[in-house]
């Protein structure tokens, strides 16, 4: 249960994060330094939470990896074309809706926990 309460903390961190740095003109750098640490920590722990989700939903669980690899993907494109000030609007939208897939998709894996509770 703690590898799941981490991944969503650091997610609902990270999301934050990437506001602030997409949103903001200032500590934009420590923004994103604290998201690509958030990748590191959601990482290690999607693999613990992969290693369950397997045995249940093994075609769900690889398309929230894919579709969590573009949105990580995307964040990166994002930070680098705020940095050279010609970030667009379809490049935040796209972040934003990858994010919230992402997110349904690993509540949907994890049976809408903590919302809904077995």
């Amino acid at each position: 249960m703690i590898w799941l309460w981490t991944h969503l903390i650091t997610w609902i961190i990270m999301a934050i994060m990437i506001l602030l740095a997409l949103f903001t003109n200032t500590h934009t750098k420590v923004y994103e330094m604290i998201t690509r640490i958030g990748y590191l920590i959601i990482i290690a722990t999607g693999i613990k939470l992969a290693i369950r989700a397997w045995s249940v939903e093994p075609t769900l669980l690889i398309v929230k990896i894919v579709i969590a690899l573009i949105f990580i993907a995307l964040v990166e494109i994002a930070f680098a074309r705020k940095g050279q000030q010609t970030i667009n609007k379809s490049l935040i939208w796209a972040v934003i809706i990858f994010c919230l897939v992402t997110a349904l998709i690993g509540f949907t894996l994890a049976g809408w926990y903590p919302f809904i509770q077995h």
